[in-house]
Order: C-alpha cells, then sequence, then structure tokens
C-alpha cells in the first residue's frame, strides 16, 4: 500500500515537472527581455524608481496599511453583526420539514 501511494506521488511530481518547467522558462524569458529593455532605455526606469523612492519617502507605506487596519477594524464589528442576523433569520425562516 505505502508503495502505491509513493508511485502515485512520484508520477503526480513527474506530471508537475513539465509545467513548472515551462512556467520557469516563461519567467526566465521575460526576465531576459526586460533586462534588455532597462539595458536599452535606463532613463524611464531610472525616472520610476526615483518617483517610487520618493513617493515612498514622503508618504511611508505605513500610513497606508494603518488607515487599512483602521477602516478594517472598524467594519468587521457590524460585517459580523449582519451575518449573524441574516443566518438567524434564514435559520427560522425555513419550514420545519427541510433539515
Amino acid at each position: 500500500m505505502e508503495t502505491s501511494q509513493a508511485d502515485t506521488s512520484l508520477r503526480q511530481m513527474q506530471n508537475r515537472q513539465p509545467a513548472e518547467r515551462r512556467l520557469l522558462d516563461q519567467l526566465e524569458d521575460r526576465l531576459r527581455e526586460f533586462k534588455a529593455e532597462v539595458a536599452e532605455r535606463p532613463f524611464p526606469y531610472l525616472a520610476i524608481a526615483f518617483l517610487a523612492g520618493f513617493a515612498s519617502w514622503t508618504f511611508p507605506v505605513r500610513l497606508v496599511f494603518l488607515a487599512l487596519t483602521r477602516l478594517v477594524s472598524f467594519l468587521l464589528g457590524p460585517a459580523i453583526l449582519l451575518m449573524g442576523i441574516l443566518k438567524i433569520s434564514e435559520l427560522f425562516s425555513e419550514p420545519a420539514g427541510r433539515t
């Protein structure tokens, strides 16, 4: 029984390997293309990197995460309460014969 499970897992790994290999090949090709494009025209990419660094320096990402966390925590309580009310209404609105 153990050998059949081992054989099955080995076959699954062998079936996955070509798909993973194709994905890795595609990623490598795109990375090579990106490197070639950056080598061809470095100034637009330098400008993008500079603007991204400047924006992250002047408007820290932690402020965005803090705002999102506060918003989610503010809305989470009413959302859970609403889901509970809907579940209770579903429970009482079902006919007695259906369970």
